[in-house]
């Protein structure tokens, strides 16, 4: 493992390896947190069940749509 290093400007440099994942897995895990998290917001419904139920009715609007032409 890398420990600190200068570059020519004379700068510290850190070494980075694996920060990438733990910063992936903290924002997927808050937002796994928040889509499956009941709120006042959606009538005390999921936040991804509510868009669920609104991606089907605007399909079964769409679908009806095309349907009729």
């Amino acid at each position: 493992m890398r420990h600190r290093t200068t570059n020519e400007a004379g700068k510290w440099r850190h070494a980075q390896r694996g920060q990438a994942m733990i910063e992936y897995l903290l924002l997927v895990g808050v937002v796994a947190i928040v889509l499956f998290t009941p709120s006042s917001l959606t009538n005390n419904i999921a936040p991804a069940d509510f868009l669920a139920r609104a991606v089907r009715s605007f399909f079964r609007g769409y679908s009806f749509l095309v349907s009729v032409f």
